[in-house]
């Protein structure tokens, strides 16, 4: 067949296949739709029969058996099978093709026993309890239709008319007799409802649609032949044929065709002519490449034999100069001495010839062998003789060359020859002396190179292992050599922009005692300085000078250690022995002056009510005014002595400063400042004691609210977690003008105050201190554009309780 002929069965083929594709696509649409709208009318009939069931069973036979006596029973209103089968009838189901019926197994009237069809629909339903709806197309007296089907199963309600013969109402004895319906248990499967509805003509519909479908796609493809015959030969075949005949024109004899004027007839099938005319080109072209290839071989055979005998010495050389080449790289790259031996030893056997090439130490230990499956012979007896005396020994197939320098010897070397090949005579005894005093020098080197790396490796782990900044500079402060703490260290105190290696350490990272070359070599021993960092860290900074020979840079160990941990607990014990010596005094000061006060209070208001002067009458409230402060103070100094237990329960924090907040902003307000609330999204808990919190946040508002200027203040109330999420963090800010440096260590001491006499007592901060103290928190003090108070307490994880889980 033409190809042309071809292309169009298969583009047959392939229309009628997705024509018949297509055909049956439409044919299971139309199927489903058919089914999805049977299906749809069908459950309506369902839904209208079970709501006419479950209106007689819940609505209309109750209120019947309020009107009649127990015994009475009227079918035409309380039987819900009755009801529905009469309801049903008179909606003229059958007129649309819609057939409704509800039978029964025993049924109580036998028009409505269930038939053989109808029994197997209900023991699919007995045999799945679960099995509540049947849906499907199938087969009923030889009809194709939809079935629809739900099971019915008594209730309790329903033994009343199928339960015993003897409880049943008489009226259903009298029309229907005791013999069929009865002696029914609840849940028992009866009967069914069930809706019918023909589909066969339907379907037929649809068959007819899809051969209509395949015959219009018939026509459509015969047009589609019609059309590609036209323009295949005008597209396909008549440039194909164009293109035989240019292989006819230019290769007449590889293209399998005649010469022109000759020309033979063309085969059907252009491709197959294009193809064979090729094919017969390719043939001959492959001829002519493998005469050329045989030529130069036969030509290079005849150059190879005339110049074989000139190249041999030369190459010999070459091979030499290679191999000690190779050699240089393979010391110079090896990095243990398996790793040497490893390499060396397959160039020596294939420069040479040798079979096998084995290295033997002089201590027995760490031989290498090449190949590692050689079969090695014994060594000579006088093997470690020969080491010894560092003469090379010479047999009919091997030779026995020392490996070593001028007065050090290593081991020997192996070279076996195989019987047909060089024999060890056939080498100069230069070179193989040459070889092994150039494998031990390397085999020496690399012992020294690994022994000084395995000591530098050392040094460099345990130096970068120091947890403290250490560092090795010269005279000009340049850090020459420095551990990850010392260069972190080095970066907070200098600049950045300025932290290109190499970097000097900053004037700053000596401290209070300046860096001096010559006052330090001088000093015998360390120099010892204090630096403070802006985020509150110390550090103890030692210097030590390093012995250095005449005309040699100096060089200093510098080692800081730091102290912020140990400062920070020495402050906080000489703040409790403060508090501790202050609150026996004060406990012992206001238990002699509170009495006194007492009486005084007392007889003043004895006073008042014996005297009516008006001017006595002020008298005696100034005297019970300054009373009363004094008592207030000795009160202050009482808790300061004996501060009440702290709880330390969960205290809400958010909860805490949002009421805080809307007290003090009150106050703000009337001196026209700012009070900011920053709360974190999530709530937030610690361990402290709600209202001894509440007594210190407030007393730091209180400070907070004095120092701010009016009408231009801003006070920040700022509650977070910790960076590691184990401790809630509070802190109090304000844009006054600060505490003066000289004050921070002491403003947590009792009795200290800035402010004017008679507005404080000296007592607040150092009662908020003893409180956080003993609620396990901490409260520090610094200068950031202001008063910044940190209160740190532990955090807590809140579970919820029962209640909130309900």
């Amino acid at each position: 067949m033409s190809l042309k002929q071809r292309f169009l069965i298969v583009l047959s083929l392939s229309m009628g296949a997705l024509g018949i594709f297509f055909a049956i696509l439409l044919s299971m649409n139309l199927r489903d739709q058919l089914e999805t709208d049977t299906k749809h009318k069908a459950s309506l009939v369902l839904s209208q029969a079970e709501a006419i069931q479950t209106y007689v069973a819940t609505v209309l036979r109750p209120t019947m058996y309020t009107y009649l006596q127990d015994e009475d029973f009227i079918l035409e209103a309380m039987s819900t099978s009755y009801v529905t089968r009469k309801i049903m009838s008179s909606l003229g189901l059958h007129d649309k093709s819609i057939r409704y019926r509800r039978v029964a197994v025993d049924a109580r009237n036998p028009d409505y026993e269930a038939n053989s069809f109808e029994r197997t629909v209900m023991q699919r339903f007995a045999a799945d309890p679960t099995l509540t709806r049947i849906e499907e197309i199938t087969q009923y007296s030889e009809e194709e239709v939809f079935l629809a089907a739900r099971p019915v199963r008594l209730q309790p309600p329903c033994l009343h008319c199928h339960g015993k013969p003897a409880d049943a109402p008489k009226a259903l004895l009298e029309r229907y007799g005791s013999e069929r319906g009865f002696w029914r248990h609840p849940g028992e499967l009866v009967g069914l409802d069930m809706v019918i509805v023909p589909v066969g003509s339907a379907l037929g519909q649809i068959k007819g649609k899809t051969v209509g479908f395949l015959s219009l796609f018939a026509v459509g493809l015969a047009g589609l032949h019609l059309a590609i015959q036209l323009f295949f030969d005008r597209l396909v075949v008549a440039n194909l044929r164009r293109v035989t005949e240019v292989l006819r024109h230019y290769f007449p004899q590889e293209a399998g065709a005649a010469p022109r004027s000759t020309e033979s007839p063309a085969t059907h099938d252009e491709i197959e002519e294009i193809y064979t005319g090729i094919e017969t080109l390719a043939v001959r072209l492959k001829e002519a490449r493998e005469n050329i290839e045989q030529y130069a071989r036969n030509l290079e055979d005849m150059v190879a034999t005339r110049t074989r005998e000139l190249a041999h010495e030369a190459q010999e050389r070459r091979a030499d100069v290679a191999l000690f080449v190779d050699l240089l790289h393979t010391i110079n790259s090896a990095h243990t001495n398996t790793e040497l031996l490893g390499s060396t030893l397959p160039q020596l056997g294939k420069r040479f010839g040798a079979d096998w090439v084995y290295y033997q130490c002089g201590s027995g230990i760490g031989s290498v062998l090449w190949p590692r499956d050689a079969q090695l012979p014994e060594p000579p007896n006088n093997w470690r003789d020969i080491i010894a005396s560092g003469e090379m020994v010479t047999t009919e197939s091997e030779v026995l060359i020392p490996v070593r320098t001028t007065d050090i010897s290593r081991g020997i070397l192996r070279l076996h020859f195989p019987p047909q090949g060089p024999t060890p005579a056939s080498h100069a005894p230069e070179l193989y002396q040459a070889i092994g005093h150039q494998l031990a020098l390397a085999l020496e080197n690399l012992d020294a190179i690994n022994s000084l790396m395995a000591q530098n490796a050392l040094l460099a782990s345990i130096f970068d292992g120091i947890s403290d900044p250490l560092a090795l500079v010269d005279n000009h402060r340049t850090i020459l050599l420095a551990n990850e703490p010392a260069r972190a260290l080095a970066l907070a105190l200098g600049d950045p922009a300025t932290a290109s290696e190499p970097f000097k350490l900053p004037p700053r990272f000596f401290g209070d005692h300046p860096f001096d070359p010559s006052e330090d070599e001088a000093q015998k021993t360390p120099i010892l300085s204090s630096i403070t960092l802006e985020d509150g860290r110390s550090f103890v900074v030692a210097r030590y000078p390093l012995h250095s020979p005449p005309k040699h840079p100096r060089r200093f160990v510098v080692y800081a250690r730091e102290n912020t941990t140990e400062r920070r607990m020495l402050e906080r014990l000489r703040q409790t022995e403060k508090l501790v010596a202050v609150g026996k005094l004060a406990a012992g000061l206001a238990h002699e002056v509170n009495n006194p006060l007492g009486v005084i209070v007392c007889y003043t208001e004895l006073l008042r009510q014996s005297i009516s002067d008006p001017q006595c009458l002020e008298d005696l409230a100034v005297i019970e005014r300054h009373a009363v402060s004094a008592k207030k103070v000795l009160r202050d100094l009482l808790d300061f002595a004996r501060p009440r237990p702290a709880q330390t329960g969960p205290c809400d924090i958010s909860a805490l400063l949002t009421g805080l907040a809307r007290i003090f902003e009150v106050q703000a307000q009337a001196r026209r400042c700012k009070l900011r609330l920053e709360l974190p999204p999530d709530p937030l808990f610690a361990r402290a004691d709600a209202s001894a919190l509440e007594q210190v946040v407030s007393n730091l508002l209180l400070n907070a609210l004095d120092a701010v200027e009016p009408h231009a203040g801003t006070i920040t109330l700022r509650a977070a977690c910790s960076e590691d999420r184990r401790h809630a963090v509070i802190t109090v800010a304000d844009d006054g003008p600060g505490i003066p440096e000289s004050n921070l260590p002491h403003i947590f001491d009792p009795f200290f105050t800035t402010k004017a006499v008679g507005r404080g007592t000296g007592l607040g901060l150092a009662v908020a201190f003893g409180l956080m103290h003993d609620m396990g928190g901490t409260i520090e003090a610094f200068n950031q554009g202001g008063a910044l108070f940190v209160l740190t307490l532990p955090r807590e994880e809140r579970r919820p309780c029962p209640k909130d889980d309900q």
